[in-house]
Order: C-alpha cells, then structure tokens, then sequence
C-alpha cells in the first residue's frame, strides 16, 4: 500500500509535469539567429576558390578568389585591419588589404613593386578561381577595394568546403590578361587608377549598366558586378563584338572605317581614344573632329592603335564561356565539416588579435631575423623587409619584435 505521503507526492509530480508541458506547448517556437542575419556575413568556399557576401542573411555579391596552403579549412573569424598597400609574404605587396585573421587576408593579386600600380604578377591574376596563394584570399583589385571600402571591422567570415555548389549566386566570371602584353598585362583591368592603360583604351566605350541591360543573353549567367562585367568586356565582349555604350557601336564604327584594321576589334577600341568615337574616313574630317582629342595623324594613329594589341584578339572571337547556373537555396549555406585541419597554427576559432604596438625605431632587425629563422630564409636581412613583415604579419602572429 502506498503511504500518503508518497501518494501526495506522486500528485505533486504529475501536476507538475501537466503545468510545464501546458506552458512549453503556449512558448512561441525559438528561432535560430546567426550573424549572417544581420548585417554583412562573408562565406568562403575554399574547395570552390570563391567569396559570397551576404547582407541580413542574403548573398548580395560572389567574387573569384585564390586561396591557398594556410588557408584556414573550417572556422569564423572577424575582420579587424584595413591597408591601402601592405606587404606580403614572399617579397610581393598588395593593394586593399582586410585582415581576416593573423596573415590571412583579403588582398589583391600580388604587385612586385611597393605602390607600383603597374607591377601586377599577371600572370598570378589569370590564375583566379583556383589556389595559388600561400594562404590569404587573392581578388582583383575591383573586388578587393569593395571589401576594404564596404565591410566593418568584426564582420564574420566563415571557411567552408563545397564541391557541387560553389555558391548560391553561382560562379562568378573570371578572365586572362597575360596575352594583352604590355602595358596592359601590368595593370589589373579593374583598378580605376587614373594612370591605368585599361581605363584610358577603354575609355567611354564602356557601361556597366548599358552593357548588361542590352546583352540579355549574359542576365543569369553569373552573378554579375560592375567588376565582372568589364572583365568579361574585355576578354570576350569586345571581340564579339558587343555594344557596351550609348556612344559608341564597334560594329558601326568598323563601317566608317571602312574595316581598316579587319576584325581586330581591340584596334577599334584603341583608335576611337584617338580621334573620337564618330570616326570619319578621311584625314581632313579627322581632323576636324580631333579638336578634344590630342592632334595626330591618322597614320599616327593606325600605328598606335595597332601596338601593343594583339594580333588574335577578335580575329578568331573567344566564345563567353558556359557558366555555372546559379542555385538555391540563397540563404546562408550551413558549412559542412572538412577534414580536421592539424596544422596548429591555425585553429578552428579565432579570438579577437591583439597586436604589440612597437615603435619602429625600437625594432631590432637582426634580432628579429635571428630569432625567426623562417623569416629569415625569406628576407635575408634587410631591416625595411623585416619590420613589414612584423608590422602586417608577425606581431599578430605572436611574434617578438627582437
């Protein structure tokens, strides 16, 4: 027989159990809430070599990157400095600089020369959209300045591997520039420096917005920016022949000249910075119409047009490329477990870095490079090198400055 103490508890409990079930049946339903709900969330497919942005929990832009061997498989981290130039590992720099974590950055791809805007390694720039950095995110400048100018200090960025789906936005255009020659193959085609030969060939004949809104057959193909779309004027559109601007009809202008360079539309382009977009086809009404342009000949100007293009641009026209379809869903993808990352140096969680401020003059050099063999093997030592290497890298990797 139960005793009445028991019995009362047993009631007590059951009572109990009824009240809370009551209560968690009438709670509204928990919503999961991440960082990339609010505000910017960068995700990088590392396996896919491309960076998505998203804004309040929606991809908003996709950029090809370069990833490489230190780059981290798993984790978040967030971004804390920004640099105009910074100097980077093996003796190279580069331009819009966001640090991600310890050495791990958003950079361009590598310059050769210290604000040297025409050192670009082109031939790192064709090779976008797989690994070939020693860890950091390469882009163009176009998109590296986007990050740098648009995204806050503490913004999140996770590390995922994805082979099937390289992004909700699918996978963004990419393009060669090494075959251009100089001076153009120096220059990243996306940097509005107004020392860039690209900008100055291209001139007006280019608009972003014009160009996509009347090429509808590029809509949905990539997931386009203003960046992207000039990289894919220059290495396919111009010698399809595609009109990108109000002002300006390569096919028209072919016309006018009679075809004087025959199909090599680069040769137009060069030549309409010459005398003008309304080209006419004999010298005196050149030269009439040169008046905002610089007065040259039109023999001046064939020959300059036809330097430094190359012959096989627009002869044998490249086919845009058949893209990856762009998928759903669009939310933010949950990343999925890779292989655990052994290497030490780079965890899994990164906390907040906090670097050793150190005045320059009490930097000790040979110290520095005695104590860091690794460094050491890199830069030899040559003071200038190693305290950049300090001041953009080492410090937050926890290194001392002597």
């Amino acid at each position: 027989m139960i005793s009445n103490k028991k019995f009362a508890a047993r009631i007590i409990n059951m009572i109990f159990v009824f009240v809370t079930m009551i209560t968690m049946a009438f709670q509204p339903a928990m919503t999961l809430k991440t960082t990339a709900s609010e505000g910017y969330h960068i995700y990088i497919n590392v396996i896919a070599n491309v960076v998505t942005v998203y804004y309040d929990g929606e991809p908003v832009r996709a950029m090809i990157t370069s990833t490489g061997t230190a780059t981290p498989l798993s984790g978040t981290y967030n971004t804390s400095q920004k640099f105009d130039w910074g100097y980077l590992n093996g003796n190279v720099y580069g331009q819009y600089c966001t640090r991600i974590y310890k050495g791990i950055l958003f950079h361009s791809v590598p310059y050769t020369g210290y604000y040297n805007y025409g050192s670009l390694k082109h031939g790192q720039f064709d090779l976008l959209g797989t690994p070939a950095s020693m860890g950091c995110m390469r882009l163009c400048v176009g998109d590296a300045k986007w990050i740098y100018d648009n995204i806050p200090a503490n913004t999140p960025v996770t590390f995922y591997s994805d082979e099937e789906i390289p992004s909700p936005m699918g996978m963004p255009f990419s393009c060669k520039i090494a075959t251009f020659g100089e001076p153009f193959s120096g220059w990243d085609p996306t940097d509005l420096n107004p020392e860039n030969p690209w900008n100055a060939f291209l001139g007006d004949a280019f608009d972003p917005e014009y160009y996509l809104e009347n090429n509808p057959d590029l809509k949905g193909m990539f997931p386009w920016t203003p960046v992207s779309l000039k990289l894919h004027w220059v290495s396919y559109g111009i010698a399809e022949g595609r009109v990108a601007s109000k002002i300006f009809d390569i096919k028209e202008y072919k016309r006018l000249l009679n075809y004087r360079f025959g199909n090599n539309n680069y040769a137009y382009i060069a030549y309409s910075n010459l005398v003008g977009y309304n080209a006419p086809v004999d010298k005196a009404t050149a030269e009439q119409r040169m008046s905002p342009y610089v007065r040259i000949n039109l023999e001046d100007a064939v020959s300059a047009a036809n330097a430094g293009i190359p012959a096989d641009h627009g002869v044998a026209p490249a086919k845009t490329p058949t893209p990856t379809t762009a998928l759903t869903p669009t939310k933010a993808p949950t990343p999925t477990p890779v292989p655990v990352n052994t290497d030490p140096a780079v965890p899994t969680a990164a906390p907040a870095p906090v670097p050793v401020v150190v005045d320059p003059g009490k930097f000790d050099a040979i110290g520095y490079a005695n104590r860091y063999p690794d460094v050491r093997e890199l830069y030899g030592y040559d003071p200038i090198a190693l305290w950049n290497h300090y001041d953009t890298i080492g410090r937050y990797e926890g290194r001392l400055p002597y």
